[in-house]
């Protein structure tokens, strides 16, 4: 008498060997990949131009910039409007609260500035942003604008 033992080969489904997969890519790759902002400390701001005559720009519209000075490497760039750091521009307001400017457009470090029509005088212009080392602390940076 002869006797015979089949023995069924464990599959693995197919799926789940993809998806297996493609989680242990992600952990790699996520491990591989520091957060450049990790650790990384906004110090100061710079707003340029430090000061602006809106009569000498078209359409008395000015661009600013708002770099940042970092504890790390890079040292010095643009301060992106996006988190951990996410700067925000603003524009003040004479004594008698009269606003004679105002913050058009904004993004990537860099806010366009634009004199409200009839309104004349020097205000300042702003930039803010987090310092991003795991409390409230902001950075500000100053600029002015003169309008006619």
């Amino acid at each position: 008498m002869k006797v015979t033992i089949a023995c069924r080969a464990h599959r693995r489904h197919p799926l789940l060997a993809a998806l297996g997969l493609a989680l242990i890519a992600v952990l790699m790759i996520s491990c591989a990949t520091p957060n450049p902002n990790f650790g990384r400390v906004l110090l100061s701001i710079s707003v340029t131009p430090a000061t602006a005559d809106a009569q000498t720009f078209p359409n008395g519209e000015v661009l600013y910039s708002a770099k940042g000075t970092f504890n790390q490497e890079p040292f010095t760039v643009l301060v992106p409007s996006t988190p951990p750091y996410s700067v925000q521009f603003n524009v003040g307001t004479t004594i008698t609260n009269q606003v004679i400017a105002t913050v058009v457009t904004q993004k990537l470090g860099t806010a366009a500035v634009q004199c409200v029509t009839g309104m004349s005088g020097t205000v300042s212009v702003g930039a803010t942003a987090l310092a991003n080392n795991g409390t409230s602390t902001t950075v500000t940076g100053l600029a002015q604008i003169t309008c006619p």
